[in-house]
């Protein structure tokens, strides 16, 4: 009778099966892990846009800058060591030559000891004069070995001391010319000097940190500026919230279009805020700064946030509550409608500058980004 065989590929199939659900559960593992990346990263970005809103004004104290920074006073290197070093070193060169003429002349007192008689006396007489003549030489040419190693090692002391003199007033001189280069810098910002305004104005505005890439055109006169910001384009604002559900899962929802288009006029005015507060805490010839929020659209250039912000009150954005709040109390001029949509309005213009001719405008454009 012939044997009964097991259903080829029984034990196939359980194996597929197990292989199928692990490969399942390593591909669910990594879906978790993308969306909670994509959480985070979403999350980031948010937290991102509204630091924007977080303002520090701190005016540069540039007169206590003035105080000139005093070069420290030379200190020479002790190398006295050198001495005692040079000293040793002879020390050991004669110390072996020294040692075997005095153990000569012990053992020839030694031996003579032993062994006496007149020839013995002779012999060691004649070799511990030789010994003691040698042992003589040697000492002499010891200490002389001495004095010349320890008039070399003070040359030596000399000859660095010398070297850091040079070296400590070539330094000091640089450090002079720097002070002078920096305080000069300083007093021609104070002055106003158009020069000095311009490189410090790139210097504070490069230092600034924008989550995203903005312009800014400056022009000023007479100690007035006008800054010119190039808003962003609404799509920097995510149109979706990001939630993470209990089962791992994140969930998108669309923002409601008036917190939507508040979250974008927060954005504007507290960029606004942040390049206008650095170039008054930054420019002490400048008492007050006016602005222009600017959005680059397809057919036209059109201003849709305009402040005149002084030096005076400035400082009371440290404690708004909020970019939007801030450009209330500036006066600022803006226009919309009840969705927070805004709308054109006119460029405020430093009443100073009517008539002047455009070559008269110091103008400077810097790009934020960091």
């Amino acid at each position: 009778m012939s044997e009964k065989k097991p259903p080829s590929g029984g034990r196939g199939r359980e194996g597929t099966s197990g292989d199928r659900a692990e490969v399942r559960y390593f591909k669910g593992e990594e879906q978790f892990e993308r969306w909670r990346k994509e959480f985070v990263q979403h999350q980031d970005y948010e937290l991102k846009l509204a630091s924007v809103s977080k303002f520090s004004y701190e005016p540069a104290d540039y007169q206590a800058l003035l105080v000139r920074e005093e070069f420290g006073e030379l200190k020479l290197t002790d190398y006295s060591h050198l001495i005692g070093q040079a000293k040793t070193k002879v020390e050991a060169e004669y110390f072996y030559p020294i040692a075997a003429r005095i153990a000569a002349i012990v053992f020839l007192l030694g031996a003579l000891v032993i062994l006496f008689s007149p020839v013995v006396l002779l012999i060691t007489a004649a070799l511990g004069v030789a010994a003691a003549v040698s042992l003589y030489f040697t000492n002499k040419d010891r200490d002389d070995a001495m004095t010349r190693a320890e008039q070399d090692a003070e040359e030596e002391i000399f000859r660095r001391n010398e070297q850091e003199r040079v070296e400590y007033e070539e330094a000091k001189k640089r450090h002079e010319e720097q002070e002078n280069s920096r305080i000069t810098i300083i007093e021609k910002l104070l002055a106003g000097e158009a020069s000095a305004v311009r490189s410090r104005l790139d210097d504070a505005l490069n230092q600034l940190k924008l989550p995203i890439v903005v312009e800014v055109d400056i022009d000023f006169h007479v100690n007035i500026p006008l800054v010119r910001v190039w808003l962003p384009p609404k799509s920097v604002i995510p149109r979706q919230t990001c939630e993470m559900l209990p089962s791992g899962r994140i969930q998108y929802q669309d923002k409601d279009t008036r917190v939507f288009n508040k979250q974008y006029f927060e954005l504007c005015a507290a960029i606004m805020l942040q390049i206008v507060s650095t170039i008054l805490a930054n420019i002490p010839s400048f008492e007050e700064a006016y602005t222009a929020g600017i959005v680059n659209s397809e057919f036209s250039d059109d201003c849709v946030i305009a402040a005149r912000i002084s030096k005076e009150k400035v400082g009371n954005i440290n404690r708004a509550s909020n970019a939007i709040a801030a450009m209330q109390a500036f006066d600022a001029v803006y226009e919309c409608d009840t969705s927070l949509v805004l709308y054109p309005v006119d460029i405020l213009r430093p009443p100073e500058w009517e008539g002047i001719e455009p070559q008269l405008l110091k103008s400077l454009r810097v790009r934020i980004f960091k």
